[in-house]
């Protein structure tokens, strides 16, 4: 199924697994996005660079019931024999990726899910877990690909539907199971989802593992994500990931995801906004722990995260650290703060700020997409929210440019922003 790339910039996912989820329905659902940021020779390069020779791809447009979408064949040597690899091998292999370090790190967070939840159920530790049931290059390029997708749309947002399971048994490696297979029940635990949809396996343990850690990321934002958006927000493309399977009963074997944007005042203009600013004092954490809970506090939503030095009773020298979060999102972040540090109080305000407009669209040079980000500021003059513009490129879109020209990064933005600006 063809779909036209929308206009709006990304931000917001949908994910409806109304028919099941797999890794590689969901690369499929975002390929059938049709969107120059994320394409099967991007998802190739992934795949050659952490496992060199080791796969292939196809994709076509395949009927599941009355419904079509874009079904994915991956092909690995591993798909007719139990490999050896574990998390630790897979983790490593990831570092020869060309993904961001935000990327990198909910990779390896889907891959820890996976091997926790099957440690769980053999009753080992999740080092010790081999990928052999779901086949470990496959779901390498499976999470990894999703983690590269992810970032190259965009994707700050992240909705669910609850997942339909299926009935019956499943035969494993392991023999024949129920449905879910344990690790997928182990994954999905606590989370929304819905049981039926006829004989056999619709949700498996790496589609589970991927929604999870999606929900996760969604519920840093304040509501849970496994709900629809609330207030307005626009779609600018939608897509459809089929599974191999095309079972007779129940739903039609594929998922839908939908990519868009909240819709802002003036759709994307400047305007007015309500912020809390999240603030602890810390004395008693080292250097890397405060690292390691900026980078929590900023992967649960928080709009900037800031520490200034100060001096504490006894003079001693510590941390002011804070965070500016939307006001739906405290909880998530003062959970973040009581979790990750010392601290014994958490204090906020609300503050009003002015916010200029923000829009994303994307631009090609020398054959590099460019995500180009554009600042509206608001117009005091005429009294409007939507006034000048400023343009600025994605830096890590920058970085790639500047290696296939092999520039300086300053003529990479200088050749983005030119290119941005041509009149179309």
């Amino acid at each position: 199924m063809a779909n036209a790339h929308g206009t709006q910039g990304g931000g917001m996912l949908l994910v409806e697994p109304f028919g099941g989820m797999a890794g590689d329905m969901f690369l499929a659902g975002l390929l059938d996005l049709n969107d120059p940021r994320f394409q099967l020779a991007d998802l190739a390069a992934f795949a050659e660079a952490v496992v060199p020779g080791e796969a292939g791809f196809s994709a076509e447009t395949v009927w599941r019931g009355s419904l079509s979408g874009l079904h994915l064949d991956v092909r690995t040597p591993e798909t007719g024999q139990s490999p050896h690899r574990g998390l630790a091998d897979l983790t490593a292999l990831l570092g020869a990726a060309d993904l961001s370090s935000h990327a990198r790190a909910f990779a390896v967070r889907v891959l820890t899910r996976i091997a926790e939840a099957e440690g769980r159920v053999h009753g080992c530790g999740p080092e010790e877990v081999h990928f052999h049931e779901v086949g470990a290059v496959d779901t390498l390029v499976d999470v990894g690909g999703a983690a590269l997708a992810l970032d190259r749309l965009g994707v700050e947002r992240v909705f669910i539907t609850p997942p339909i399971l299926g009935e019956g048994t499943v035969t494993c490696a392991h023999g024949e199971m129920p449905v879910p297979a344990p690790a997928t029940a182990e994954l999905l635990r606590g989370l929304p989802q819905r049981t039926g949809g006829g004989g056999g396996e619709r949700c498996t343990p790496t589609g589970a593992a991927l929604l999870a850690e999606m929900g996760a990321l969604g519920r840093g934002g304040g509501a849970s994500a496994f709900e629809l958006p609330g207030g307005e927000w626009s779609v600018g493309s939608v897509g459809y990931g089929a599974g191999t399977r095309d079972p007779q009963e129940g739903p039609p074997n594929l998922l839908r995801v939908q990519l868009g944007a909240a819709a802002a005042a003036g759709d994307g203009a400047a305007g007015h906004g309500l912020v809390d600013e999240v603030r602890v004092n810390l004395d008693d954490l080292p250097a890397e722990a405060i690292g390691d809970l900026v980078q929590g506090l900023r992967e649960a939503g928080a709009l900037d995260v800031w520490t200034a030095p100060i001096f504490m009773k006894k003079d001693r020298p510590g941390v002011l650290l804070t965070a500016l979060v939307r006001p739906e999102g405290r909880e998530a972040i003062t959970a973040i703060l009581f979790e990750r540090s010392s601290t014994f109080g958490v204090r906020w305000s609300s503050c009003q700020r002015v916010e200029a407009g923000r829009r994303t669209r994307t631009v090609s040079v020398g054959g590099v997409e460019v995500r180009i980000k554009e600042r509206v500021r608001p117009d005091y003059e005429g009294r409007s929210p939507d006034g000048p513009r400023d343009l600025f490129c994605e830096h890590e879109d920058a970085v790639r440019l500047a290696r296939q020209l092999g520039v300086p990064l300053r003529e990479a933005h200088a050749r983005a922003l030119a290119e941005a600006a041509t009149p179309r």
